[in-house]
This record gives C-alpha cells, sequence and structure tokens, in this order.
C-alpha cells in the first residue's frame, strides 16, 4: 500500500492511496482519493501482469479473479494508511509555519534548522533527502540546494564529496539549542 502524491514531472498522478496485487496472471490496482478516505477502492483497475500466463490472459479476466479482490481488506488498510498520511501532513503544515517565523532570508536559524532536517533525512536512510526537504519546507530543489551549500559554506554542515550528507557542526548544534522550542520543533 502506497500513498500517491501529484508529480511535478512526467505523467500527472493523482493524490490517494493505491494498492496493488497479483492474483493470477493478472496485476490488480485499487485505489482511493487520500481526502475522504473511508471505504473501500473507488477505482480496480484489472491489467495483465508482465510475467503472466499468455493463455490466462487471453482468456480474459474470470468471475474468479474478481472474487479474489478483498476489497474490505483495502478499506481496513485504507483507514490506518490514512489516519497515518493525515497526521504527516499536520506536521509539514505545522514544521513550515514554525519555518515562516524564522528571521527572513538565509538566518544562522534557517540554516541550522534545514541542515539539521536534511542530516536526519539522510540518517534515516532516504535515497533522495533533497526531495524530502521539498517535501518539507515548499521551496523547489535547486533553491534548497543552494541553501545546503550556503549551510556548508558558513559552517552548519560538514562537506561529504560525491554524495548526500553530512554531519550537523557545533555551530549548528548550538543555535538549535538556543532556538525557543514549541510544540512539534522537537521532531527536528
Amino acid at each position: 500500500m502506497a500513498i500517491i502524491h501529484g508529480q511535478d514531472d512526467g505523467p500527472p498522478t493523482r493524490e490517494g492511496i493505491e494498492q496493488t496485487l497479483r492474483i493470477g496472471s493478472w496485476k490488480v490496482t485499487l485505489w482511493r482519493p487520500l481526502a475522504g478516505s473511508s471505504g473501500g477502492p473507488q477505482e480496480i483497475r484489472i491489467e495483465p501482469h508482465e510475467d503472466g500466463d499468455p493463455q490466462e490472459i487471453a482468456r480474459g479476466v474470470s468471475t474468479t479473479v474478481l472474487r479474489q479482490i478483498d476489497t474490505a481488506a483495502f478499506a481496513a488498510d485504507v483507514a490506518s494508511v490514512a489516519e497515518t498520511a493525515v497526521a504527516a501532513k499536520t506536521a509539514v503544515e505545522r514544521f513550515r509555519e514554525q519555518l515562516a517565523g524564522l528571521p527572513r532570508g538565509l538566518s544562522d536559524e534557517y540554516l541550522a534548522v534545514l541542515s539539521a532536517l536534511y542530516v536526519r533525512s539522510v540518517d534515516v536512510g532516504r535515497r533522495a533527502p533533497i526531495h524530502d526537504l521539498e517535501v518539507w519546507t515548499g521551496s523547489k530543489q535547486a533553491t534548497l540546494k543552494g541553501h545546503l551549500r550556503t549551510a556548508r559554506q558558513r559552517g552548519f554542515l560538514t562537506k561529504v564529496e560525491g554524495k548526500a550528507g553530512g554531519r550537523l557542526t557545533g555551530k549548528a548544534i548550538e543555535i538549535l539549542r538556543g532556538m525557543d522550542v514549541g510544540q512539534g520543533s522537537e521532531e527536528v
């Protein structure tokens, strides 16, 4: 089960919860929008699986395949995933409000918070930490890369050659300790 968000590049996608199943030679995708996320799927897409048996595919979708689509299990899974997604969206909105409350421009506080968020994303094994920063801050990736470069130049974040990463410096840690800790900011 995955939460699908709209993308800026590539084909347009819709924000929603999607689950893909394999039933025999078929790939079954169940989808429900993230908003109003209780109940069963609003869409079910059935298509041949890449590794499906050509003879079974030639016969078409059977009632046996249709009976194996468990919409009740999907509805139960959606409820827990949607609750998590709503909590995450609330946390992002709260973080953006706090970020907006920092001094304007590339302040020491902003660079320290951005560096901490970046290091956390790298530490938990995220493959594209800059994408996480984009989601959390609402800024474009190119802008954020420039901000991280500035954070390194100004001594908030150590440098790692050729790959994502780095550590917070003592300067960054000191600024973060001196900041007013509001509700939710302890997550950074």
